[in-house]
């Protein structure tokens, strides 16, 4: 079922879902306990130690517009990752369940471009790749373009992300359908695009406001609760850990001092929720079940 901020209309678009091991993000005996063990099952399975990490796409229907956040990480390419790597998933038959066919797509929007946030923005037809959604306009942060950009004279800091620029982001450009920006940027009345940046350099957010109601589409500022209690914590593959931390924790002040909602990308079921103080911390409150 859609999600509604005020009179905008949230829907969830998933691809897969695999376990990532909970170490990689903390092993603290004592705060697991205390701040993740009481989270829904899917942010802890205490058997193997692991959090599902989901790869899911939000869908927003606002300001008359169709708007798709993070467009996964598609089929049929070879990837460092096994579980990104030449994957055969019916993530465009679920963005059709959700409402949405690529032809009604108006805006598709990248936080940034890891594989696993744009991968879904071309297909392969037979001897190319080409735009998915043929009629959208795909917003990107210029910073985050030009630091993927092969054509660059600066070489990758993440050798796993390698191929994507050519495969999912180029054959946008060339086909005329790719707009760089500088956030803040305004998309419509109640959308806007804002910097987060940190896990990559032009990494960017969504803000929705309808009717007096807030969202935040954080793409990776987050992969799991754990972060909004301690925004230090990260898994591997960010540029700059510093200044990710810097950005979840503004985050995390502004969609509490809001009352907003936080949508991140990865996040277990229910897969979106708000952020609640107890005492000196800072805790997300999933959404009811």
């Amino acid at each position: 079922m859609p999600v509604m901020i005020g009179a905008a209309e949230v829907g969830r678009v998933e691809e897969q879902q695999f376990p990532v091991p909970l170490s990689l993000l903390t092993d603290d005996a004592e705060f697991i306990a205390r701040r993740i063990a009481p989270l829904p099952a899917g942010f802890l399975d205490p058997s193997s130690s692991s959090f599902q990490f989901f790869n899911q796409s939000w869908l927003i229907r606002a300001d008359g517009l169709t708007v798709l956040v993070d467009p996964c990480n598609g089929n049929g390419r070879d990837r460092s990752v096994p579980y990104f790597s030449q994957r055969d998933l019916p993530w465009l038959e679920h963005l059709r369940a959700a409402g949405a066919e690529p032809e009604t797509v108006d805006v598709v929007f990248c936080t940034h471009l890891h594989n696993d946030h744009c991968g879904w923005n071309t297909t392969w037809a037979g001897d190319r790749w080409v735009p998915t959604f043929p009629r959208a306009r795909y917003l990107l942060a210029e910073a985050e373009y030009r630091r993927w950009d092969t054509a660059a004279s600066r070489p990758h800091l993440n050798t796993y992300n390698e191929s994507v620029f050519a495969e999912c982001v180029l054959p946008v450009a060339e086909a005329g359908l790719m707009e760089l920006i500088t956030p803040p940027y305004r998309i419509a009345p109640g959308l806007t695009i804002e910097p987060a940046p940190g896990h990559t350099e032009g990494h960017a957010l969504l803000r929705l406001e309808s009717m007096g109601e807030d969202a935040y589409f954080t793409g990776d500022a987050f992969h799991h609760p754990a972060q909004v209690t301690r925004p230090e914590l990260r898994l591997p593959g960010c540029d700059d850990p510093e200044l990710a931390a810097a950005s979840r924790r503004a985050i995390t002040a502004r969609v509490h001092a809001e009352r907003a909602c936080l949508f991140p990308a990865h996040f277990a079921a229910p897969h979106y929720g708000r952020v609640g103080r107890e005492g000196a911390e800072y805790v997300f409150v999933p959404a009811p079940g």
